[in-house]
């Protein structure tokens, strides 16, 4: 798995759906969504944001990346 030692895995019942993590540096979207193999699928301004950006697509993501 391509996860940061930073980054917090977000599990929406007991399927992990993405990961967490806060970009070095600043910048305008320095928090990251990866799926849990760690493929980019999105870059948010804030945790909160990325939260519910996850809690919007879950089922995309876990369709898209799960199968």
């Amino acid at each position: 798995m391509a996860e940061s030692k930073n980054s917090d895995e977000i599990w929406i019942g007991d399927v992990h759906v993405a990961n967490i993590r806060e970009e070095n540096g600043h910048g305008e979207r320095p928090f990251i969504v990866e799926s849990p193999n760690g493929k980019l699928l999105k870059q948010l301004a804030d945790r909160h944001a990325a939260e519910v950006w996850i809690a919007m697509h879950s089922d995309d993501i876990t369709e898209r990346e799960l199968g």
